[in-house]
């Protein structure tokens, strides 16, 4: 599975162009307990590459077993150190090494992280989606496939892919749901983004893109009217 809680690779669909102002573009309001919640977006369009300043959505890879050339693909995945020198040894383990199923499956979605880290996103994907031919039960796959699909701008079928990860089991549960809030987010769907930004910080406190994110929401309270 893409990790993408570390030093992994980051890519921005929703942070604005230097040019670009940001503005409230999106209003609405909805209940929450004993509160009215209006909740206002800031939500921008521009799908900025590998480059940008800033994270949206994220991948994460998947541990292998041993130390041979799976498990150094691996290492560069997760460190993102040297992503070139990376793909050629993950192509290697998948040429030359004999590797279970498991392994091949989470080999190929470790080079998909890194082939995303050199902005090859089409063959990133490609990679995630062999990763699910092998092993469909590879929940981070699926959600790494959703973050793809996201830099493509296809985020209905990016919510897809992540609920599918989601409801398999990932080992960075907190990913999935960062990802699924940025493809939220990016459909104008904001009371869902809004929290499930919030429930990744429940998952992972420490998890910076969420808070960053969160900042882009604007919420206010107000009493709810009382019948006269």
């Amino acid at each position: 599975m893409f990790l993408f809680g570390e030093t992994m690779s980051q890519n921005s669909p929703t942070q604005p162009r230097p040019s670009q102002k940001r503005g409230v573009v999106w209003e609405r309001s909805f209940s929450s307990g004993r509160f009215w919640m209006r909740l206002s977006s800031l939500f921008f369009g521009a799908l900025i590459g590998v480059a940008a300043i800033g994270s949206a959505a994220q991948a994460q890879v998947v541990m292998t077993i041993g130390n041979g050339r799976a498990h150094e693909c691996f290492i560069h995945a997760k460190t993102g150190d040297q992503p070139r020198i990376g793909v050629t040894v993950c192509n290697k383990a998948l040429t030359h090494d004999t590797l279970s199923k498991t392994d091949r499956a989470g080999t190929h979605d470790n080079r998909g992280v890194v082939l995303n880290m050199l902005g090859r996103t089409e063959e990133a994907a490609a990679d995630f989606n062999m990763a699910i031919a092998l092993d469909p039960n590879l929940g981070d796959a699926y959600v790494n496939l959703g973050a793809m699909l996201i830099k493509e701008g296809r985020h209905e079928a990016a919510l897809v892919q992540i609920n599918k990860g989601i409801d398999l089991g990932m080992a960075f549960v907190h990913i999935g749901y960062y990802n699924r809030a940025v493809a939220e987010q990016l459909l104008g769907r904001f009371k869902e983004s809004y929290y499930d930004y919030k429930k990744v910080l429940e998952i992972e406190p420490n998890f910076t893109l969420a808070s960053e994110r969160l900042k882009d929401f604007t919420v206010t309270r107000t009493p709810t009217p009382t019948p006269s």
